[in-house]
């Protein structure tokens, strides 16, 4: 519900807060005195659009605060909840026009586009008396408007689910159906790139061994070299240093044998006898590298070209030489899904057709359960209609059905609401086919059937007595009450009877300050409502019988 209005330099007000109460508020006062522009700020509070003219004379901005209390279950709440904006039960709304024509929105004192900000505010209030598109004037709310009169969330889920799974099926035909159009080629090119790869037949570990190899090759000369001085210098020129060594060492222990020096005989000779072994393996095994490495220039050109033709596909398929193999795997798994992708095809064309049957056997009936509420609605509304001086007028709820591709999560049907205004006449959408007043009245007649099927919202109504009095009055003023049971409603009025049944009563008027006109707005006690009510019954000169009348009227009130 709506808890107050801060209205600061819009057109005649300066600065004026108003708090409400649940139920029925109601707004007097003579033409003139402002009370169009509380519906105004109001609407600038929910995100109508931006009038900047609203901003009153030599102030550089205009500001309107809406507070509304909401509990978790409203729909407002989930809204902000989704976009990080919650604050308790409290959500503000407010406002900011600058002279400069900058406008501002704000919720719970966090900047957001105007366009949010009207999203918001069209789930918490919905004005009557304004021609624009919005809330029930709106077709596109109709279907969902239905949909809650006639208790149809286990259909509507059914059709949902059915057309999110046809959806989703279709997506992927459209895919497979892609693929067939393009498979001939495709098979092609899959086939010629496996043959590049299966008769490169590339080893594990190929290509690095392959590079090892080649780069020992090319430092053939100097690895030869090394080992040949080796060789020399072992068994070259003196290569009967070993045969020295030993002769050497044998006249040696005859010396040391003569002069009794057994111990470092024996040592010494031990020595040299492991040297000579050792050298003697040394000489063999440096023989054997030696005869042993050889360069043969074909087998590093047969290198040079296998290495070519691996990097020659690495290049061509943009990947490392040592994934070729990885690429061979997948190509082959891809010919596995192209060559099996007709029966896929088959397979997921027969599941699209049975998914569209399901879907459209859930819209049917879904449409049928729709259609039926419909008369419903309809005779409902109807019957409200007379009482509220509109008894030529006759309310239609249209289901027809949609074309095949503009069909969707909410079935195969096309609701609008339509009305004719006089017996005959043809009918058309409410806002093109009614006036002020006549659409206030058709408005508060289909509110009165909905009200419990409808989400919380404030309820705002102007021009709803426009050329009425009389019987018709008393039954604007009792429907109003009524309907202020399930949703809190806000009225600017002319009708005594009307002004009785509010529960809340504010008085706008106009006074001089400061050589400027402002608007004030009274919240009235009893006694106040007692003048109030009679002045609207006999004008300026307020007799004891309005009074009387007027006591008899507020006795009504809830």
């Amino acid at each position: 519900m709506l808890k107050s209005l801060i209205i600061k330099n819009i057109v005649l007000i300066e600065n004026l807060k108003l708090n409400y109460d649940t139920g029925f508020s109601v707004f007097s006062g003579e033409t003139g005195a402002g009370k169009s522009i509380i519906l105004s700020s109001l609407g600038l509070a929910i995100g109508m659009r931006a009038d900047f003219s609203l901003i009153r004379k030599g102030e550089s901005e205009g500001a309107v605060t809406a507070e509304f209390q909401i509990n978790k279950e409203h729909l407002a709440y989930k809204k902000i909840t989704n976009h990080g904006l919650t604050s308790g039960n409290d959500l503000i709304l407010r406002r900011v026009l600058s002279r400069d024509g900058v406008s501002k929105a704000f919720i719970n004192d966090n900047l957001v586009t105007a366009n949010f900000l009207k999203e918001l505010g069209l789930i918490l209030v919905e004005i009557h008396g304004q021609n624009e598109k919005i809330g029930l004037l709106d077709s596109s709310n109709h279907i969902k408007i239905l949909d809650r009169f006639s208790d149809s969330d286990k259909k509507l889920l059914e059709v949902n689910k059915s057309f999110s799974n046809y959806k989703k099926l279709r997506k992927i035909l459209y895919e497979l159906e892609n693929l067939e159009s393009s498979k001939t080629s495709q098979l092609q090119e899959i086939h010629n790139e496996l043959n590049l790869l299966e008769n490169l037949n590339l080893k594990e570990g190929e290509y690095e061994d392959l590079i090892k190899k080649r780069n020992l090759m090319a430092q053939h000369e100097k690895i030869f070299t090394a080992i040949n001085n080796i060789y020399n210098l072992i068994d070259g020129e003196q290569a009967n240093f070993l045969s020295n060594i030993s002769k050497n060492s044998a006249n040696l222990e005859k010396i040391f044998s003569e002069n009794n020096k057994i111990d470092e005989v024996e040592a010494l000779q031990k020595s040299i006898n492991s040297m000579l072994i050792e050298g003697k393996d040394i000489i063999l095994n440096i023989s054997k590298i030696k005869d042993s490495f050889t360069f043969d220039q074909r087998v590093l050109d047969q290198i040079e070209q296998r290495l070519f033709d691996i990097n020659n596909l690495s290049r061509r398929f943009k990947i490392e030489p040592e994934k070729l193999n990885f690429k061979l795997i997948r190509l082959k798994e891809e010919l596995e899904v192209l060559e099996n992708s007709s029966e896929n095809y088959e397979k997921i064309k027969n599941k699209v057709h049975l998914a569209w049957e399901q879907y459209n056997e859930s819209s049917k009936i879904l449409s049928e359960h729709r259609k039926k509420f419909a008369t419903n609605l309809e005779s409902l509304i109807n019957n409200e209609l007379a009482p509220l001086k509109l008894e030529n007028a006759k309310f239609e709820v249209e289901v027809v059905e949609k074309e095949k591709d503009k069909q969707n999560e909410n079935g195969i049907d096309n609701v609008k609401f339509l009305v004719s205004m006089n017996k005959g006449g043809s009918k058309g959408e409410i806002h093109k086919v009614s006036s002020g007043g006549e659409l206030s009245r058709l408005m508060l007649a289909i509110n009165l059937v909905i009200a419990n099927s409808m989400n919380k919202k404030t309820l705002v109504f102007d021009e709803v007595d426009s050329g009425v009095s009389g019987s018709v009055a008393e039954a604007i003023a009792i429907r109003l009450l009524n309907l202020s049971k399930t949703q809190q409603i806000l009225i600017v009025t002319h009708l005594p009877q009307v002004a009785a049944r509010g529960q809340q009563h504010f008085k706008t008027s106009k006074s001089s300050k400061n050589n400027s006109t402002v608007t004030g707005v009274k919240e009235l006690s009893y006694e106040d409502r007692i003048e109030e009510v009679a002045s609207m019954i006999s004008g300026d000169q307020i007799t004891d019988e309005a009074r009387l009348l007027s006591e008899r009227l507020l006795k009504y009130t809830a």
